[in-house]
């Protein structure tokens, strides 16, 4: 057996030890994962002097101009539009109703996943849906459920192809076959005005 020599060992030595820092320095450097507190102390106390001076204020004022605000306080104010508003249901699957209550246009992409002609067709279809501002929606026509609710609502389903819904669940433009963003971005904007 041979013995080794001693700048070896010290070679050795010094790799164990750089390696032993690198590992510590990478360790520092990663992010925490314990929670981080925020102090609320502060935005309390800034608060707090701009609440006095109105008090001060309010309390110089006559009490004849601050009946008038709360006279225009009291009224109701005008309820807000809902976000989402109420849909009834297309006949489609749950989730393009859910897309029409988010959106006035959604774009269905009809496809069979794994096709790589069909998931080049759904990319097309989701790009042209973001540049027209419309929802976008992938459904697998190998879903039995799915396929049921398309049939009974289309007379024909043929992948890829691209619906494009309006919120009254109408299809207002079928776009049967591989469609390019540009095709489904203006059959979006024409189906949204």
């Amino acid at each position: 057996m041979e013995k080794i020599s001693p700048p070896v060992r010290i070679f050795a030595i010094l790799i164990v030890l750089v390696g032993a820092a690198g590992m510590l320095a990478m360790k520092m450097m990663a992010p925490s994962t314990e929670p981080v507190a925020i102090p609320l102390t502060v935005k309390a106390a800034a608060a707090a002097p701009t609440k006095a001076p109105a008090k001060a204020a309010a309390a110089k004022t006559p009490a004849k101009a601050i009946a008038p605000a709360k006279a225009a306080a009291a009224k109701p104010a005008a309820k807000p539009k809902p976000l989402n508003p109420v849909v009834p249901p297309t006949g489609f699957p749950a989730v393009v109703d859910k897309a029409l209550r988010q959106h006035r246009v959604v774009v269905v992409s009809l496809v069979v996943p794994g096709a790589r002609v069909d998931e080049l067709s759904a990319m097309e279809a989701e790009a042209g849906a973001k540049l027209s501002g419309a929802g976008f929606l992938a459904l697998n026509v190998l879903n039995e459920s799915v396929a049921r609710k398309l049939l009974a609502k289309l007379d024909v389903v043929e992948d890829p192809s691209v619906l494009v819904l309006t919120r009254s669940g109408e299809v207002a433009q079928e776009l049967a076959g591989f469609a390019d963003r540009e095709t489904v971005a203006q059959a979006a904007a024409n189906a949204a005005s």
